[in-house]
């Protein structure tokens, strides 16, 4: 789990994403999210914006309403997720929710104990994403898993695996995006007790980052 892990601009579309680690495969990207994720040292993060789901993690990205001027995105690894539910309430939106730890890359253990996060399906259903989800986190945290879901995004099968619900706008990453190379930008994120007037200054390849 992290704070503001490394984008990169998409050499497609232009978007900003999560920069390709060595060995993962993206699945799928849900728009119209609502984010939002309680720190264990105090305070709460927030946006609105979307997620790209991988063979190895979630990673949000913030496009509007952050809560911060130095919360760009957040990270959660599959094999850090833990009491993971989703939540269908009778009024108001589908939900995910689970509690994340870090595994590495959090120099202030401002994200130690684990992280309370919730991430909101504002439109459509979850038909498409949640059992390539689910199969996910069952190969990442079960090695007896046949990687399927995994394999397939790497050989662009993933029509081939995935239920296509109607009414999941999910869209889902039949060939693999690359990142335009020297675009990747990384926001420092300064902890609570810690903020000041200054905006953060932003750093840049803090870490791997596959450029093809």
């Amino acid at each position: 789990m992290a704070i503001n892990p490394v984008l990169a601009q998409d050499s497609t579309s232009g978007d900003l994403f999560p920069c390709p680690q060595g060995g993962e495969a993206f699945v799928l990207k849900r728009d119209a999210i609502d984010f939002e994720v309680t720190l264990p040292r105090g305070g709460k993060l927030k946006g609105r914006g979307c997620f790209y789901l991988s063979s190895i993690r979630i990673v949000f990205v913030a496009l509007e309403r952050s809560s911060r001027a130095d919360f760009k995105s957040f990270e959660i690894p599959l094999t850090a997720l833990r009491q993971q539910k989703f939540e269908q309430p009778i009024f108001g939106a589908n939900y995910l929710s689970g509690i994340a730890f870090p595994l590495d890359g959090d120099p202030n253990g401002l994200l130690a104990g684990g992280a309370k996060f919730s991430l909101t399906f504002n439109h459509g259903g979850c038909g498409t994403f949640l059992p390539l989800f689910f199969q996910l986190l069952a190969e990442r945290q079960q090695p007896v898993s046949s990687p399927g879901v995994t394999q397939a995004a790497q050989d662009g099968r993933l029509d081939q695996v995935a239920f296509v619900d109607p009414s999941d706008p999910s869209t889902l990453y039949l060939s693999q995006p690359t990142a335009t190379p020297n675009s990747q930008q990384q926001t420092q994120f300064q902890a609570f007790e810690q903020e000041s007037g200054s905006a953060p200054p932003r750093q840049e390849g803090q870490q791997n980052c596959s450029i093809s």
